[in-house]
């Protein structure tokens, strides 16, 4: 989580407090919230001077959650697929946990997946093999490859925060293709993907040696046109054009293994009954593609994503919900700002978006702008108003919140260093469309500026918000901070004059820097 959403999150869940999961090999202390903003926002263990914990989790990776990750999605996975099913994570006799996940789906063959191997626990051969899933590490077992044609695999791979399930089927010489889990079906021979599809269908229609069967009668000849790259005659397909496409499309954009195959199928249905030269050139390029995707010729080892790439990520994520959001509300009109910040992030995060994510990229990078309004021309100074803020015609389009969060904590920020506070028609005339917004949308915004100082004492200290800087003309507490404190749990008495001016020396302390 970024600082912004880590202080949300303990807005949501104040008074809750967390522990160190012994499902996850941890130690069963008690655990705390650790916001910085220079780097990423994470959960911590509690101060222990006398060195009572010792926590396995520490040292554990991100793929130490896969067996929960697992557990949880495949349940729900299943109950999309109307399929009531329960699931138990055994311990080994070792007290280690996660190394494999149980599945029991009413009226139907149990689930095993594997994620490694232990000395009480082989893999099972013989009839259960249909039923068993092996982690991406396991070694498979010859014998059941070879009398099976397949073996089911899963794997889970980096998605924003959290981690997405793939399964894979590895078939007779070494090559796995891997699926996502939508693209998956539960039968009552286990888990089906497109593979294990295609090598029951070849099985079931190969025939077998030796035997005779009569030649079919041979079929009229039927003159043949060629067509050439500029015309076709007598092509079966009607969207042949958008096949072709989609398939150019999708290995030059180094899409997934999954949608080159799926594309490439398409195309060599549509072309049965004679292709151009041009089609021929890219249907051989996408299976050059394919092969090496299958094959990892020329890719680069898996790796997991940076901090830097992480954050874009997020970023993204955040940009595209904000920009959904604004379109259901009937404002599908992107700013400037939001442009060049998406464009940014996702070229930052490029190898970890998902195909739906770069699909939404690129229709939000060329969706209609939000027209920049006209310059005004300079006011004369204004008399000194009331401390209400004046109310303003809400905008016709989506404003950049963090944009302006991030412009006012450095109006403030600069303010604290300087031991003084901003009257709000100065913050507004220094932070650049704050003025024209609404009410409503004013306090959005001051709702998530977030401070970058921290107290210097490691005693708990009564919570100070930033915003407690903005005053009224008259140097006063202004009527908007009631609101946000209300918002941050920060309840104010009724004459909330000293805690204000408290909160307001907290603020210089933290700042000042002798």
């Amino acid at each position: 989580m970024e600082a912004i959403e880590l202080d949300d999150f303990r807005a949501h869940h104040a008074g809750q407090t967390y522990w160190c999961g012994v499902w996850l090999g941890g130690c069963g202390h008690q655990l705390f919230t650790k916001l910085y903003t220079d780097r990423a926002c994470h959960f911590a263990h509690g101060p222990d001077p006398e060195h009572t914990s010792t926590c396995a989790r520490k040292a554990a990776g991100v793929s130490s959650a896969d067996h929960l990750y697992i557990k949880q999605g495949l349940l729900a996975w299943m109950t999309d697929q109307d399929v009531t099913a329960t699931a138990t994570i055994p311990r080994e006799a070792d007290g280690s946990i996660g190394r494999e996940v149980f599945f029991t789906p009413a009226g139907r063959t149990g689930l095993r997946v594997m994620l490694s191997e232990s000395a009480g626990s082989p893999a099972p051969a013989g009839e259960d093999s249909a039923q068993l899933v092996l982690g991406p590490e396991m070694a498979s077992d010859p014998d059941v490859l070879l009398r099976q044609g397949y073996v089911n695999r899963i794997q889970l791979i980096p998605d924003g925060t959290r981690r997405r399930i793939q399964v894979g089927t590895e078939r007779h010489g070494g090559t796995t293709e891997w699926f996502d889990l939508h693209e998956v079906e539960f039968t009552d021979a286990g888990l089906t993907t497109p593979a294990v599809e295609e090598v029951r269908r070849l099985r079931t229609t190969r025939r077998p040696i030796g035997v005779q069967v009569p030649k079919a009668a041979p079929q009229q000849p039927r003159p043949t046109v060629r067509a050439t790259s500029g015309e076709m005659h007598d092509f079966p397909s009607p969207d042949r054009a958008d096949v072709m496409a989609a398939l150019k499309q999708a290995v030059s954009d180094g899409r997934s293994r999954t949608e080159i195959r799926r594309w490439l199928n398409r195309a060599e249905e549509v072309t049965r009954g004679g292709a151009t030269a041009e089609e021929n050139g890219l249907i051989r390029a996408a299976t050059d593609a394919l092969l090496r995707l299958e094959r990892a010729v020329g890719l680069p080892t898996p790796r997991e994503p940076t901090f830097q790439e992480r954050k874009a990520l997020q970023r993204v994520q955040r940009l595209l919900g904000n920009l959904a959001e604004g379109k259901r509300l009937g404002f599908p009109i992107i700013t400037p700002p939001q442009r060049r910040q998406l464009a940014l992030a996702a070229e930052q995060a490029s190898a970890w978006l998902t195909d739906a994510q770069r699909a939404q990229v690129q229709a939000w990078q060329t969706a209609p702008a939000q027209s920049a309004p006209a310059p005004r021309a300079p006011q004369p100074p204004v008399r000194p108003r009331p401390s209400r803020i004046p109310p303003v015609a809400p905008r016709s389009a989506r404003f950049d919140a963090a944009g302006l969060a991030d412009a006012v904590r450095d109006v403030l920020e600069h303010a604290a260093r300087l031991g003084k506070t901003v009257a709000f028609a100065d913050l507004c005339a220094q932070v650049k469309d704050l003025g024209e917004l609404p009410e409503s949308d004013q306090v959005q915004v001051l709702r998530r500026v977030t401070p970058t100082a921290r107290p210097r004492s490691a005693k708990p200290q009564r919570p100070a918000l930033l915003t407690a800087l903005i005053t009224t003309e008259a140097g006063t507490m202004h009527p908007i901070y009631r609101q946000l404190a209300n918002h941050a749990g920060h309840h104010l008495p009724q004459q909330a004059d000293s805690a204000w001016t408290d909160t307001v020396k907290i603020l210089h302390d933290r700042y000042d820097n002798p």
